[in-house]
């Protein structure tokens, strides 16, 4: 959907509970952000308004998942989890905070371009990448261990887990050192090895990754930095390699469907040195 028809559907939706939206004076303007499913946009006033911040984000739900979206937000927010702040909602609009940072995806893998070695990088930014890794490993223990549905057995600890935890549904603050998890409209329960495996997959599949290098050693190595940071926080919950490599090459090949790559892949061509010591 275009500019000009989202802008006219915002204030249509919106102009009796945020008068601020009104466009006669051309008080906002509008920047499309990625997403697969919904109209998710940058929303930034040219003045102050009585009820929004000057930036924030709005979310425009093109599924039914609105309610449980906010339902999820709103449990984590007092869990004092790191999430955005609900502004305003009205189904299907959802107004959320601007949170401050870049999503993990484009600050780990920008670091990694064109690097063979991880160890060749400069020790700034490898410290820069290590303490992304490990905020994003801490981020996600507290919401597992925070969420425990049940415990069946050693291997299989139940969760609340985010769901299609990719990347760039994470946003991290350099200066704080701090993570937000972003969208939680896929969350579902389950083993908790269901978010470490996709999370691992976005490591795995984002460029330079597995389908551009032969030998993708530098995302194997913070595969392992990101397993063994998690079970270091989380020393209860087991690892199970075997759940875990299945889950992580469906994940993979869900991502190439995605992405029209005409491929399936086998775990013994590269999950062989992911470490098997967490």
């Amino acid at each position: 959907m275009e500019l000009l028809e989202l802008r006219k559907e915002i204030i249509s939706g919106l102009k009796q509970e945020l008068p601020e939206l009104v466009d006669k004076f051309n008080h906002f303007l509008l920047q499309k952000l990625p997403s697969k499913q919904n109209s998710v946009l940058l929303l930034t006033f040219n003045k102050e308004t009585e009820s929004l911040p000057r930036l924030c984000i709005l979310k425009i739900f093109r599924t039914e998942n609105a309610d449980k979206e906010v339902e999820i937000l709103t449990k984590l927010k007092k869990q004092n989890l790191l999430v955005p702040e609900i502004l305003f909602y009205k189904k299907p609009y959802l107004i959320l905070e601007k949170v401050d940072g870049i999503n993990a995806c484009d600050y780990i893998n920008d670091k990694l371009i064109g690097v063979e070695d991880f160890n060749d990088l400069e020790e700034i930014t490898r410290q820069e990448i290590l303490l992304c890794i490990k905020s994003l490993a801490r981020w996600v223990s507290k919401l597992h261990t925070n969420n425990i549905i049940s415990r069946e057995n050693d291997s299989e600890m139940i969760v609340l887990n985010k769901g299609d935890a990719r990347l760039r549904d994470f946003i991290f603050n350099p200066q704080t050192g701090i993570v937000y998890g972003m969208d939680f409209e896929d969350a579902l329960e389950g083993n908790h090895l269901i978010d470490i495996s996709w999370i691992c997959c976005s490591l795995l599949d984002t460029n330079p990754g597995i389908f551009e290098l032969n030998d993708p050693r530098n995302k194997i190595e913070l595969i392992n930095l990101f397993l063994k940071s998690y079970y270091n926080k989380n020393p209860s919950f087991k690892f199970n390699f075997s759940y875990f490599a299945e889950k992580l090459i469906d994940n993979l090949n869900i991502v190439m469907r995605r992405r029209k790559i005409n491929l399936s892949l086998d775990k013994r061509d590269f999950i062989r040195d992911i470490s098997k010591e967490v």
